[in-house]
């Protein structure tokens, strides 16, 4: 069980997708858990955009892309919807 996330790395056509999606359906079949796969390729998005950035002068955060989808994922399920 991955709480956050994964890398999978390895050559074009190596299978990574074929993996995942078999993984992702073993945890479902398994347990009953969802699963959410949400790829992204880190190297077409700049740092700042993928981790998010501290402004020095105000000291504020700006959420990047990795951290608004952790806070989305660590909401807890609406009522009226079951896992």
């Amino acid at each position: 069980l991955t709480r956050h996330s994964t890398m999978v790395v390895g050559p074009t056509g190596g299978g990574k997708s074929v993996c995942l999606d078999c993984l992702a359906a073993a945890q479902k079949k398994a347990f009953g858990l969802p699963t959410y796969l949400l790829p992204l390729n880190p190297k077409a998005i700049p740092t700042d955009e993928l981790y998010g950035v501290l402004d020095p002068a105000t000291r504020d955060w700006t959420d990047g892309l990795l951290s608004k989808i952790f806070r989305e994922m660590n909401l807890p399920p609406p009522a009226d919807k079951p896992c």
